[in-house]
């Protein structure tokens, strides 16, 4: 049945997506805490010009993470993708959001990490100077 292999499709690409968000938020997480205190903090602040804009993507991809978390499950208790699609999912009983914008938001919140990132990374003047030649 078609529907049954969208709905395996999800779970897969889901269980893919949850991946890349662990290893980034690990990798954000060592960031951020290196960057307060460490033998290195002088380097890597140099690198950052913004940090909130650092943890806003670490907190970003935890969403993304939690919201994928709960596609992920849902799915595996769905037994067809549009059943998924339209029915309120949630975790520990609260259904708060459809399956739609669950896996919406997952996206929306990937991205935004991203776009954070990048922020934090474009702002710090080292950078600045590097990659447009200001100083």
């Amino acid at each position: 049945m078609e529907e049954d292999k969208q709905l395996e499709r999800l779970y897969d690409y889901t269980k893919f997506h949850i991946g890349i968000y662990l290893s980034a938020g690990g990798g954000l997480a060592a960031l951020i805490s290196t960057a307060a205190e460490g033998n290195k903090a002088e380097f890597i602040k140099s690198l950052i010009g913004m940090p909130q804009a650092l943890v806003l993507s670490f907190v970003f991809m935890v969403l993304a993470a939690t919201a994928g978390a709960i596609v992920a499950t849902s799915t595996i208790e769905s037994s067809t993708f549009q059943s998924f699609m339209e029915s309120k999912q949630g975790a520990y009983g609260f259904k708060v959001f459809y399956g739609k914008t669950w896996v919406s938001i997952e996206h929306a919140c990937f991205w935004i990490s991203l776009l954070w990132l990048a922020i934090a990374i474009f702002s710090a003047e080292a950078v600045k100077a590097w990659v447009f030649g200001c100083h």
